[in-house]
């Protein structure tokens, strides 16, 4: 189901108020969270959390059952060992990249909105854990790519896109944090089931270090993902009308991206791959892959839970439902 949609409204302008914002997190919640981050951390340059030592070699799967782009295409089966362990080497990596990059992207935002936040309430010290955790993310992802020095992944445009989604993330985490904490389970949530699949290495087959930083992602992320959820639940109930029907706004416009792309942080083709499929494999078996699927269903988890808080209005889920938006 493909639509054109108007953007949600934009926020990238100043605040309009200098008022500190009305933390909607109980402060029972935050602390408990606070003690769970200070208890539980997980730094990927410990030896014992990740092991960077292991070699990146050929008897190793890098990408976990159904999330390759590849997972149902012959492409992968007619390669030798050494040519299909690079290409799912090279998508690893570019998810790695990606995922980076949404990572930095949820920091603006909670930057943001840390200068309108009371210091003395424990949300204000939980953001700090957050911001920290997401940080040692894109340290651990960024360390995967430097290990992986032979996959180009720079030139995705992001000084210019990055710092626009920045501007936009910032400004609408200030004046809509609602809407913000939906954004960041859009991101969050839906690619908790990446994070999963990585962790649980159901072919028993994946390289070490791909399980440990699953492992890592998982756990530190159910803690955000606990707290926006929180924060979601006790902040729609107070907002009016017209508020939550610019909220719901914002959610439409983020899942039809989802729902339209069929990815979560979608691969794109470079000349790496050449040697190994034309450009129309490529996009062909990206089309095809279980993983679109799968991320629908988790899109329609998620999605289910912000209709009943009233994040997403029900005529817009049933017409998703009856496009068959879902698979």
């Amino acid at each position: 189901m493909t639509t054109t949609q108007t953007p949600p409204p934009d926020w990238n302008q100043s605040a309009s108020s200098t008022s500190l914002i009305d933390v909607d997190v109980a402060p029972v919640l935050a602390e408990r969270l606070n003690g769970a981050s200070v208890r539980r951390r997980y730094y990927p340059f410990d030896d014992d959390v990740i092991d960077w030592s292991v070699p990146l070699t050929d008897d190793w799967s890098y990408m976990p059952e159904e999330h390759s782009v590849f997972a149902e295409s012959d492409i992968l089966a007619r390669l030798d060992p050494r040519q299909r362990s690079y290409v799912e080497r090279w998508e690893m990596t570019q998810l790695m990249r990606n995922i980076a990059h949404g990572e930095h992207l949820l920091n603006q935002g909670i930057l943001a909105m840390l200068w309108r936040t009371d210091p003395l309430d424990p949300s204000y010290r939980f953001l700090l854990h957050e911001i920290a955790e997401e940080c040692q993310h894109m340290a651990m992802f960024n360390q995967w790519v430097r290990i992986n020095e032979d996959i180009e992944t720079g030139g995705a445009g992001e000084a210019g896109w990055g710092q626009r989604a920045a501007e936009r993330s910032s400004a609408l985490a200030e004046q809509a944090p609602e809407a913000f904490w939906v954004s960041v389970l859009l991101f969050e949530f839906v690619g908790d089931d990446f994070n999963l699949s990585m962790r649980a290495n159901a072919t028993g087959g994946l390289h070490p270090i791909v399980v440990q930083m699953g492992k890592v992602h998982t756990a530190e992320e159910t803690r955000h993902i606990a707290y926006a959820r929180a924060w979601l639940e006790a902040g729609m109930a107070k907002l009016d009308d017209d508020e939550r029907s610019t909220v719901a706004s914002l959610t439409k416009w983020g899942a039809q991206q989802l729902i339209d792309r069929r990815a979560f942080l979608p691969v794109r083709w470079n000349d790496q791959l050449a040697p190994f499929m034309t450009q129309a494999e490529f996009v062909d078996a990206r089309s095809t892959s279980p993983a679109g699927p799968r991320m629908l269903r988790q899109l329609k988890l998620l999605l289910d839970d912000l209709e009943s808080l009233d994040a997403i209005d029900a005529a817009t889920m049933r017409a998703w439902e009856r496009d068959g938006a879902f698979g």
